[in-house]
């Protein structure tokens, strides 16, 4: 795969933790995200695993328009901004990634996409909700 493929092969690196999907992160006891080597996610996995998407991190296809974050006017994944604009600790070197060559934020926004994308996880959804832009 390209890295600079067009739209329809980027991962969405906040994705939801379900059957199929690639596990990329573990959140740690101090809330980061610890990226490791993708693990395809089995129904097994979910069963023995409470509070996903709290825990860890996936990535799965980038939906462009079938995900509520996606602009339709500008094309791209809104909640990407949204993440940097988040006052949080944020890395001032780029940390080890998995999927950052297919990512949807990093091809958008590149390396600003990244610092603060291991402080993420997806129980910070009604914080980005209710986030102005």
């Amino acid at each position: 795969m390209e890295a600079n493929s067009h739209s329809s092969k980027k991962m969405c690196p906040s994705y939801v933790g379900k059957v199929g999907a690639q596990l990329f992160g573990v959140v740690n006891k101090d809330g980061r995200v610890q990226f490791i080597t993708p693990l395809t996610v089995t129904e097994e996995f979910i069963q023995q695993n409470d509070n996903l998407e709290q825990r860890f991190r996936f990535t799965g296809k980038c939906v462009e328009k079938g995900c509520a974050q996606w602009d339709n006017e500008e094309s791209k994944c809104s909640l990407s901004k949204k993440v940097q604009n988040l006052e949080i600790i944020k890395n001032k070197e780029l940390s080890f990634c998995p999927i950052r060559s297919q990512c949807r934020w990093f091809s958008q926004d590149g390396n600003d996409a990244c610092f603060s994308c291991n402080e993420v996880t997806r129980n910070m959804e009604e914080l980005l909700l209710n986030f102005e832009k």
